[in-house]
């Protein structure tokens, strides 16, 4: 056999363990320059989408949406589950506090910052039979869009903050989410 034919044949099996290195190689640079990021941590990929009832993890997700929530122990569009996009960690314990609204004359008025991935506060307070007005800072990516179905609005927040005006509400639990519906809030009316 002559040395043309044996480079011939052995050509197209070096050609595809490159391409095979070249991906396992571009697939690693990518998931190092994610975790860089922060968009993904180690302990995210390990413990999985769905974090323990009660725990400040990812309970939304990417993967989970209003199921996982349900799952984690949130109620789904009756209730509220923080959760993070994609493997983060959700909010903080922090966030996790409810806040309520201020009385400012005939109207309460609060604002949740939407600037660090995730609504802060999660849970609001309002008063039963005050009208109100909820104020969502800019955001984008998954924050980009704040939706209710239980209170019927939909606001994209990608030109800067909206407030949204809400008549005096009954007694019971409002939910909110992302448009992606990865992230929950909740209104509570008392």
């Amino acid at each position: 056999m002559s040395n043309k034919t044996k480079a011939a044949t052995v050509s197209p099996a070096v050609r595809w363990a490159l391409v095979l290195m070249l991906a396992v190689l571009a697939f690693f640079a990518t998931y190092r320059y994610a975790i860089a990021r922060g968009s993904v941590t180690p302990s995210a990929v390990a413990s999985g989408p769905i974090a323990a009832p009660g725990s400040t993890g990812a309970t939304g997700g990417c993967c989970g949406g209003k199921a996982a929530a349900s799952a984690a122990g949130g109620t789904g569009a009756t209730g509220a589950a923080t959760g993070g996009c994609c493997g983060g960690t959700g909010a903080p314990a922090g966030a996790q506090k409810p806040k309520s609204a201020t009385v400012s004359g005939a109207v309460q008025k609060i604002t949740i910052d939407t600037s660090k991935g995730y609504y802060n506060p999660s849970t609001v307070n309002l008063k039963a039979g005050v009208p109100a007005e909820i104020t969502f800072t800019q955001s984008s990516g998954c924050l980009a869009q704040v939706q209710s179905s239980d209170l019927n609005f939909s606001e994209d927040l990608t030109g800067g903050p909206k407030t949204i005006k809400l008549g005096a509400l009954k007694a019971g639990t409002y939910a909110f989410s992302c448009g992606m519906q990865m992230q929950f809030g909740s209104i509570v009316v008392k």
